[in-house]
């Protein structure tokens, strides 16, 4: 009877107490993406530990007491806002909430702050939203990393790899010419006509909110990619004011042990030109050259950077004017001191160099974004001006055939070369975007960008002398005239692109939504190339007054002697014209491409996409080659054609942390303007010339990838790709005595491959005082790449193929990128330690040709160490570690064959160390 009692009264008593609770439940979305469910985000009774998180659905549920609450929900990487709310006992409260990554008022709604998507965990979220296949790389982990610049951050993305010496990086064995490189998804024109992309080496962190590396393909992308689409999304204000100022100082051990030298009349402190960017002879009559020969050494090679960025928000009505700015520049020294090498196919040198060079980089780049965001849109003005100028001194000294192996091989050790080069590039681009949503069905954004580029390379100086036994003394090398030269170069080129998407969704109350995208895209770029050698020509009976000193050239090399007729200069033309060669690029894309999202229950969406693009290149040159301009038998470089583009990609949910993702596309790559230009480029040891009857590429990609998401920040990731490719380019060695190199089509190639991806917490601790944890990062890929090498017998390039098959050229099989990170925070300080180690395999860096074996770039392992403790009560961050840790040799070599023993063996072609940079900092944020 008593225990009936006892359990009518707990009845009771459990009946009254949820009696007088009352629920709170909704939906949260997410702004940014169009409104999709937003799993993870945090809802919290205000000055309570009462809270939950939303499910895969974005669903979330709370039991209070009856009472008056402030609710608040949140999502690393998104605003936080607060919604009061009143319950009653035995009732439910429905809250839906749509949160992003900007501000915006709503009735009782506080905005509390914004924070941009840079986290780790906002953009594996997005990854996990994404019915693509796409990786990003967000502000956070570019600290947590250690990276200064764009080209840094996508190196740490499974796939990505760059060639040494290349500026550009390599997609899953695809190289410039295969990927694409946008910001705020607009394109940019290339700083330098060796390249398709611009460097992204160009873009600081300070002006980075996070990097997309979008490895499939969608019909809202252009046609003209096959590696992956790098989209850098610049940084914006996102909290009511920001303030900050950091500076930061290093050397390199190599800099500062060795004897840096620079060019005279390039060298400062900005990079900025001190002579202008244009030939200064006019007629070949007079010399009025506005700089020397002779080098300058510098004594302090101390790496220094700082960085300004501020900005604020304007109250307009309920409407908000965001306005930011950042301003950087870094400037850093290099040294190398190495071997260059020529081998035969029997491993005898026709040249061996010691090779010294000094390396000065310096970048200024500057940014500002103002934003107006109101109820239904935005509207936001970019501009972009990014100089980059980049100037070395090589000295080379030894055996060089083509210099004096007449005079016997040991007279032949002593051949120098010495060559100074600078290279300045200036983008000034400018974009307008904006967005509008007209209902719950339709939305439209449009964007339109200008960009200017100005690149030069405004006094390349090669000197070449000779030793000669018999008259102890050096001579300068006269078996042609272009041993010593100066060059003058210019890059003129305007990009205008725009962009218009409308968005139609069917059924914008359902959770599943279909969504209808239809829009297209524009570009029309213009580019005009110009170049002038000066050759020097000397006269032998005059030379023999003078004691040649190949460190003061400038006593032979003056006006004095030019005038008495110890030398003469000749254009490159061959006579007295001094009118630049040059070559006139135009392109013409327009497309038009329409998408459809359907998701046919929870787990399967769909995205089936077709895109139509007409592509126009057209390229005329006059250069030392040929001309399509006066001569009426050589005809232009014209491609003109019209392409349809399919692609599909799905997802398949297996459960909220499992998802199966599946991509298959057609797309194309053009040949760049470099590539099919007749003039002839000389490099220290090698000449390049391009070729008109190339044709465009065709590509067939496929790709599957399995997802497990452990947690807001921890994923596993496993995929695999193919992409055979019709007409592939490829770049080679020519039949030609000297070592020259053109590009041709093959007939097909393919390349497969398999990635993995993993983010891990190792060990955990969250306190109310002090918070830890311990992190692995690791992505690996591995690869396999085949091509067709198809002998070239006609047109204007002949070249012989030493296999009918081979690997691609840049394709590492094995890529490896891992870091350790270490982080500790109390209310006080924050502290992260990060160990980075990256390791690709060999890889060929030129297809063999005429019986030579291919030119192999040699297995690298690299080794960062980085470390950021941040003073929260002053505001102070200090940062200090060190690149490169493990020094390692960056070689190529070449595998060769004794005609006397017959053993083969690997030739040294290329050999040099970068040295360990050490480098310190401090941040200052208001």
């Amino acid at each position: 009877m008593k225990n009936q009692l006892a359990n009518w009264l707990f009845l009771l008593v459990t009946a009254t107490l949820f009696a007088q609770k009352g629920t709170i439940t909704g939906t949260l979305t997410d702004k940014d993406m169009k409104n999709e469910p937003l799993p993870f985000a945090n809802v919290l009774v205000k000055g309570t530990t009462n809270g939950a998180s939303s499910d895969d659905l974005g669903k979330y549920s709370l039991s209070v007491d009856a009472g008056t609450y402030v609710v608040q929900f949140s999502f690393l990487g998104y605003e936080t806002v607060e919604q009061t709310v009143t319950v009653e006992a035995g009732k439910t409260v429905i809250i839906n909430k749509s949160l992003g990554s900007g501000s915006y008022t709503l009735q009782d709604v506080v905005v509390q702050g914004a924070v941009s998507k840079e986290k780790e965990t906002a953009l594996l979220q997005e990854q996990k939203n994404a019915i693509d296949m796409k990786q990003a790389i967000g502000s956070q982990e570019i600290v947590k990393k250690g990276v200064s610049d764009a080209s840094q951050a996508v190196l740490k993305t499974a796939g990505v790899t760059k060639t040494e010496g290349v500026n550009n990086v390599f997609v899953r064995g695809l190289g410039d010419r295969y990927n694409s490189t946008t910001l705020n998804g607009l394109p940019l024109p290339s700083e330098d006509p060796v390249y398709k992309n611009i460097s992204l080496e160009f873009f600081q962190t300070g002006i980075i909110k996070n990097i997309n590396v979008n490895k499939t393909f969608n019909a809202s992308l252009y046609g003209d990619n096959a590696g992956a689409n790098i989209d850098i999304s610049s940084r914006e204000l996102e909290k009511n004011a920001i303030f900050s100022i950091s500076a930061g100082t290093g050397l390199n051990t190599n800099a500062i042990s060795n004897n840096f030298k620079v060019s005279d009349g390039a060298y400062s402190y900005f990079g900025f030109l001190q002579n202008g960017r244009s030939n200064p002879i006019s007629n070949l009559d007079n010399y009025t050259f506005k700089s020397n020969f002779n080098t300058q050494d510098v004594s302090n090679t101390v790496n220094t950077n700082f960085t300004v960025l501020g900005g604020g928000k304007i109250d307009i009505g309920n409407n908000k004017l965001s306005i930011f700015a950042v301003a950087a520049n870094n400037s850093e020294y290099l040294f190398r001191d190495g071997f260059l090498g020529q081998a035969s196919f029997s491993g005898d040198y026709t040249r061996r160099l010691n090779v010294q060079r000094s390396d000065y980089k310096t970048t200024q780049s500057a940014m500002a974004n103002v934003k107006y965001k109101f109820n239904k849109g935005s509207v936001a003005l970019n501009s972009l001006f990014i100089h980059n100028n980049s100037q070395y001194v090589a000295r080379l000294e030894g055996f060089d055939d083509d210099i004096n192996g007449n005079l016997g091989q040991n007279e032949a050790e002593k051949s120098l070369i010495n060559r100074q080069q600078n290279n300045d590039n200036n983008l000034f681009s400018n974009q307008l975007l904006a967005d509008y949503k007209f209902s719950d069905k339709i939305s439209v954004n449009v964007g339109a960008t200008y960009s200017q580029l100005r690149g030069t390379e405004p006094d390349r100086k090669t000197t070449t002398f000779a030793y000669n036994d018999a008259s102890q003394k050096y001579l300068f090398a006269t078996d042609a005239p272009g041993q010593t030269m100066r060059y003058f170069s210019t890059l003129d080129e305007n990009d205008f692109a725009g962009k218009a998407e409308l968005d139609y969704t069917f059924n914008p109350a359902s959770e599943n939504k279909v969504v209808l995208t239809i829009g297209g895209n524009y570009r029309s770029t213009k580019r005009t190339f110009n170049f002038t050698e000066l050759l020097y020509r000397f006269r032998t009976s005059a030379l023999s007054a003078f004691t040649i000193d190949p460190e003061n050239p400038d006593l032979v090399l003056n006006a004095d002697n030019f005038n008495n007729g110890v030398f003469t200069l000749e254009s490159g033309r061959g006579d007295t014209n001094v009118n630049p060669f040059y070559y006139l690029a135009d392109r013409d894309i327009a497309s038009g491409y329409g998408q459809l999202l359907y998701p046919f229950n929870e787990n399967l969406t769909v995205q089936v996409g077709v895109r139509y693009e007409k592509a126009k290149q057209t390229v005329n040159w006059d250069t030392n080659l040929t001309s399509s301009v006066n001569d009426l038998t050589t005809r232009p470089s014209l491609i003109d054609k019209n392409y349809i583009l399919p692609s599909l990609n799905l997802k398949y949910s297996l459960n909220e942390k499992n998802a199966i993702r599946f991509a298959a596309s057609q797309t194309y790559t053009m040949p760049q303007f470099k590539e099919t230009a007749q003039f002839l480029y000389s490099d220290i040891n090698s000449n390049e010339y391009g070729n008109p009857y190339l044709v465009p590429s065709t590509n067939y990609n496929i790709d599957a990838k399995y997802d497990f998401y452990l947690s807001k920040k921890e994923i596993i990731s496993v995929g695999g790709f193919y992409k055979y490719i019709q007409d592939p380019i490829s770049r080679v060695q020519i039949n030609s005595p000297a070592l020259e190199y053109s590009y041709v089509n093959t007939d097909h190639a393919f390349v497969a491959g398999a990635e993995l991806e993993v983010r891990k917490t190792l060990y955990a601790v969250e306190g109310e005082v002090r918070n830890s944890d311990f992190s692995l990062g690791l992505n690996t890929s591995y690869l396999y790449s085949e091509q067709t090498q198809d002998d070239q017998t006609s047109g204007v390039v002949s070249t012989d193929f030493t296999y009918d098959r081979g690997k691609m050229q840049g394709a590492t099989p094995l890529l490896i990128n891992s870091d350790l990170s270490y982080s500790a925070s109390n209310a006080k300080t924050w502290f992260l330690s990060t160990v980075i180690f990256n390791y690709f395999y060999d890889k060929v860096y030129t297809v063999g040709t005429a019986t030579r074996e291919n030119i192999v770039e040699k297995a690298v392992p690299t080794l960062d160490f980085v470390n950021r403790l941040e003073l929260k009560d002053y505001k102070l961050t200090l940062s200090a570690g060190a690149r490169n840790i493990l020094n390692p040799r960056y070689w190529l070599t070449q595998q060769t064959t004794s005609t006397v023993s017959g053993d083969t063996t690997d030739s040294l072609i290329s050999s040099y160390r970068k040295g360990v940079t050490v480098f310190f900092g401090l941040n200052w944020q208001l």
